[in-house]
């Protein structure tokens, strides 16, 4: 199946395991994907080769999201899709949390997507429209002990999904949420939810992020699509 073929899809985070599978379904349903990381892009490299391009990114700062802008408009070819993936989970009691724990999630978590929505919501528009997907978890969707800054930036990240979608839908871009169960953000491979016998893995999310990225989800903008098993039901 190649109905990605002819878009462009950058994605961040992308040296997470999680990154890298999304990164492979993109690649395998025909997008040009380009990996933005910020550190040691060795795992991109060695998993796609010259298959995918490579970008230094800082999605917690805007003159860095405003370089990646300017690249692609060099490249000339447009951009399609944007997956905000890059995702800082930091566990703990709430009053022994660490600040520096307290900002990077919210800096990486939800200022970072704010930023690359901000600055690639033109290069969408210029490209005919497109579609922005942003990775949330199920912790978007409840209260959570031990986690309550990741589960806020997360809440965060579905009110600036809804938002934007209804801000840039005249500009014919799409706006969702993909809520896939925490574990998988935690790098683990798979994680068996309540509710099914079916473990949730990295592939499923990815599949829902090409789903959403595709002409097949047109009618979709402002959701919240859970990947879960039906854990949140």
């Amino acid at each position: 199946m190649a109905r990605l073929s002819g878009i462009t899809v950058l994605v961040t985070g992308a040296s997470s395991a999680l990154g890298l599978t999304t990164i492979g379904r993109l690649v395998g349903e025909g997008a040009e994907v380009v990996a933005a990381e910020f550190g040691d892009d060795s795992e991109i490299t060695a998993a796609f080769g010259e298959h995918v391009e490579v970008l230094a990114l800082d999605v917690t700062s805007p003159e860095s999201w405003q370089q990646a802008a300017e690249s692609f408009g060099a490249r000339g070819s447009g951009l399609h899709g944007l997956v905000n993936s890059a995702a800082s989970v930091r566990t703990g009691p709430l009053t022994a949390m660490p600040l520096d724990d307290v900002r990077t999630m919210i800096d990486v978590n939800m200022l970072g997507p704010a930023l690359g929505i901000r600055a690639l919501a033109p290069l969408l528009a210029a490209s005919g429209g497109g579609s922005i997907v942003n990775i949330a978890s199920t912790e978007a969707m409840r209260g959570s002990a031990d986690a309550a800054v990741f589960s806020a930036t997360n809440w965060g990240l579905r009110g600036l999904t809804r938002s934007a979608a209804l801000e840039l839908g005249s500009m014919g871009i799409r706006v969702n949420a993909v809520c896939p169960s925490i574990g998988l953000l935690a790098r683990q491979p798979a994680l068996a939810d309540a509710g099914s016998e079916r473990a949730v893995t990295m592939g499923d999310v990815a599949a829902m992020v090409a789903f959403l990225l595709s002409d097949d989800s047109a009618t979709c903008t402002g959701g919240d699509f859970m990947v879960d098993a039906g854990a949140s039901a």
